[in-house]
């Protein structure tokens, strides 16, 4: 073999060895995506089977909270009937104030179920999120007031639109902020912090020919320096009735996560491995940016 031949053969191996090694990166790269994209088909078909199961629990405690509905209506009224009987016996009407106060209890739990099993029928229209950002520090200043707590808002793009139904999305923020600052009051947390930020995602949408999409969206992020939610529980808080705290109805983060469901949208905890941050909670929020579905 001359030297010609000699180097004309190293060469020839030479590009077939970075041909290789091309094609190990590209399947790698590749193995990757599926991986991704499958984890992402799983997500979305975890939301539309949840929604479903969701549905089908409203469905059933509509029904309980009507039927308790009217006995609490009697209970209140014979209450206050007795409650002025009682006015020369100041004893007793203390017993009866009780009894008023545990009918409102009750009447308050009523009104979560029914809100949480009520059908959302939406009407997204585009908003900028600044301004759905103004109506929920509006809304919250009463809350930071009563709790001793800061709530933080990050600078948010003037641009940043959302196809949304601004009350509901409102009304979830405020949930989730009014949780951390009750979580925090509860675990007595010195200098209560919520952070709440905004900026541009994208979330994987399962269309109904089976094809994941990926569509623009508008992140919110919603984060406390509070105790933080324990790992066993993460993957419950989101069910109806489940709470993690000693007083409530474990109905509010349901009621978010419906409220997300019905604009198509995601809400999920960060866990530790997802997101840098020394304790407290990180709820996030993806919502689509446009309305309507993909094509």
């Amino acid at each position: 073999m001359t030297a010609v031949q000699r180097t004309d053969l190293e060469s020839l191996a030479t590009a077939l060895l970075e041909r290789v090694d091309g094609l190990v990166e590209s399947n790698a790269k590749l193995q990757s995506e599926v991986h991704s994209l499958q984890a992402d088909l799983q997500a979305a078909q975890a939301r539309l089977d949840r929604h479903g199961a969701l549905a089908r629990l409203g469905e059933m405690a509509a029904g309980i909270a009507h039927e308790i509905r009217n006995p609490l209506a009697g209970l209140r009224l014979y209450a206050q009937a007795l409650h002025e009987d009682l006015q020369a016996m100041p004893e007793s009407q203390t017993l009866v104030d009780k009894q008023l106060a545990a009918v409102d209890a009750m009447e308050s739990i009523v009104r979560d179920v029914l809100a949480f099993a009520r059908e959302e029928k939406i009407n997204p229209q585009p908003c900028l999120v600044a301004d759905l950002m103004h109506l929920v520090r509006a809304r919250c200043e009463p809350l930071a007031q009563k709790f001793d707590i800061n709530i933080h808002f990050g600078e948010v793009p003037a641009e940043l639109e959302a196809h949304v139904e601004s009350e509901l999305v409102v009304s979830a923020l405020c949930n989730l902020i009014r949780n951390a600052a009750e979580a925090m009051h509860e675990a007595g947390t010195k200098s209560g912090l919520v952070r709440i930020e905004a900026g541009s995602d994208e979330l994987p949408i399962l269309h109904r020919d089976g094809r994941l999409l990926a569509r623009p969206a508008v992140r919110f992020r919603v984060q406390d320096n509070g105790p933080g939610i324990p790992e066993d529980r993460a993957d419950r808080i989101f069910n109806p009735f489940y709470t993690t705290r000693p007083s409530g109805t474990g109905l509010g983060l349901a009621i978010v996560h419906k409220f997300i469901l019905a604009h198509q949208g995601d809400v999920r905890l960060l866990s530790d491995g997802e997101e840098e941050h020394s304790g407290g909670a990180i709820f996030e929020i993806r919502l689509p940016v446009s309305g309507g579905e993909e094509s």
